[in-house]
């Protein structure tokens, strides 16, 4: 095939070719929500990230190429007019799949972004519908309801990142602090528990009042879990949550409630109940299902299979003599696989209460990251590393493929609440002081013994201490003088390097999930520092 071919070839075949391909993508993301989820799957997150790119690129990329083709066209005919009826559906495919609204956080902040390139990219797609439509009325209906979905979808995407963001998180957790207030309130006034007469101004009091807070800490350490409500009971315990996610001190009634009712389950329902914690912290953040909880919301959910299956069967019983047989096929095949995402997804809704491991189910995997085997592979390479020629891949390779997973969350969450229940029993009594000191050990328990000799490891920034006993716990874990006596400390040694690898991670990695200030720079100091030794 020659030159001049290809490009006549590319020429009649380029929108048709731009429709598939982002039909394809939108499938693609359509399971994506599998391998941002599974911890076995997280190597090819990459491709994920180029789908969600890509799919807006090639989406407007044949809006602008419908725009120009008939922008320059000269002699219209009928034969083009199915093409004209492909804009709603690519309006469709920028509206994204339910699954992925955000690959990260950043995106979310983009909303405003998202809601110009809605009406820039629906008002072409109107112009060029109503400038150069040449088919007939049946079609026109088809093209009608199809515009009807395409901007319905279209706009909840930039509501989904809008209602994700940061500033309307913090914005609407006032509202959800006065219901978690409210129901409490009510609560309290049923049961059988004696509380101070100035409990009224105690409930709203923050954090900073010493006398509140001791009023907390008695009732804390006094109330039997037995007369505190069970969380799967409790409506409020979501709006705790996300209270907690954005830092914003929850009323101390409400924190009673989180903390008697954590507390008082075995390890196995608290994990449970974790899970389905940051189950919904995800969706909150990253998918659609945040907006499914109100009315508008959940209206499209249900209208827009239908009138994917009515423009369907309108198309069918249309006239189709004049128009190319290539476009009528392409025509099919959108309209099929876009009413079978849309009824996927609205069967997925209807039977999640159903489906334990959809509603609530996380994985237990924990992110290992070494900074030692990093020093290895660095040293002797490793064969995918040597395929890696520029320094931005193997940086690439070394954040994302070399990650590691150990199945110790269920593990880690156990000694956490252990932890918390032996500093309420043993250490915090009835006191603000002893309170606010137990929430601040770095490890002060845990070196008591030899407090002079390592105590100045603790006196140092919080991503410096990690450095630090990120590389001790690993010359402690390898070294042969000293191994760990009995079955119980070959354990605790294990979950030790666990925690170790993981806040390594973090700092490598995700940074702005660590305190804010956090250095990932001090992640490369010490690999340049241990070149040079």
């Amino acid at each position: 095939m020659s030159f001049s071919s290809a490009a006549l070839w590319w020429e009649e075949w380029q929108l048709r070719v731009l429709v598939i391909g982002s039909l394809f993508i939108q499938f693609l993301l359509y399971f994506s929500d599998m391998v941002r989820r599974s911890p076995t799957l997280g190597k090819f997150r990459m491709f994920v990230w180029v789908a969600y790119i890509g799919g807006d690129a090639v989406a407007i990329y044949a809006l602008a190429t419908l725009f120009n083709r008939y922008k320059q066209q000269t002699v219209g005919g009928e034969s083009s007019a199915l093409e004209v009826v492909w804009a709603p559906v690519l309006l469709i495919h920028l509206g994204g799949q339910p699954w992925i609204t955000a690959y990260s956080l950043e995106d979310n902040e983009m909303w405003k972004r998202h809601a110009m390139t809605l009406v820039s990219q629906v008002t072409a797609a109107l112009y060029v519908f109503c400038k150069w439509w040449s088919g007939e009325k049946r079609l026109l209906q088809v093209a009608v309801l199809l515009f009807i979905v395409g901007i319905l979808k279209f706009s909840q995407k930039p509501w989904a990142l809008k209602r994700a963001s940061f500033n309307s998180m913090v914005a609407s957790a006032s509202s959800r602090q006065a219901r978690c207030l409210w129901w409490d309130t009510c609560c309290y006034s049923a049961r059988d528990i004696r509380f101070p007469d100035n409990w009224s101004q105690f409930q709203a009091a923050s954090e900073d009042d010493d006398h509140s807070l001791n009023q907390y800490v008695a009732l804390a350490s006094n109330c039997p879990p037995s007369q505190i409500l069970s969380p799967a009971t409790t409506p409020t315990r979501l709006n705790y949550i996300y209270l907690v996610f954005v830092d914003i001190s929850a009323a101390y009634t409400c924190r009673l409630d989180m903390r008697a009712a954590y507390l008082s389950l075995d390890n196995k329902d608290a994990y449970s109940l974790l899970q389905c914690d940051i189950r919904f912290i995800f969706q909150l953040l990253y998918t659609k299902l945040g907006t499914a909880t109100s009315l508008a919301g959940i209206l499209p959910l249900i209208l827009l299979p239908f009138l994917i299956l009515a423009s369907l069967a309108l198309f069918a019983m249309s006239h189709k003599d004049d128009y190319d047989d290539q476009d009528i096929r392409v025509t099919y095949i959108l309209l099929c696989c876009t009413a079978l995402q849309e009824l996927l997804l609205t069967l997925s809704f209807l039977c999640a209460p159903c489906r334990k491991a959809y509603s609530g189910a996380w994985h237990n995997m924990v992110s290992q990251y070494n900074l030692m085997s990093f020093c290895a592979r660095k040293k002797q390479p490793t064969i995918l590393m040597k395929l890696a020629i520029f320094d931005c891949l193997r940086d690439y390779l070394n954040k994302n493929w070399y990650i590691g997973q150990e199945p110790a969350a269920e593990r880690i969450t156990e000694l956490v609440r252990k932890h918390v229940k032996d500093g309420w029993k043993n250490y915090i009594r009835c006191d603000a002081a002893r309170y606010r000191r137990f929430n601040d050990f770095r490890g002060q328990r845990a070196l008591r013994r030899h407090r002079r000799l390592l105590g100045w490891s603790l006196r140092k920034t919080f991503d410096e201490s990690i450095v630090l006993w990120h590389i001790a716990t690993d010359l402690c874990f390898h070294d042969p003088n000293s191994p760990p006596q009995g079955q119980g400390d070959v354990n605790r040694s294990g979950t030790a390097r666990e925690i170790s690898n993981y806040m390594m991670y973090l700092l490598s990695t995700h940074p702005e999930m660590l305190m804010p200030g956090t250095r990932p720079v001090l992640f490369a100091a010490a690999i340049a520092a241990s070149s040079v030794s």
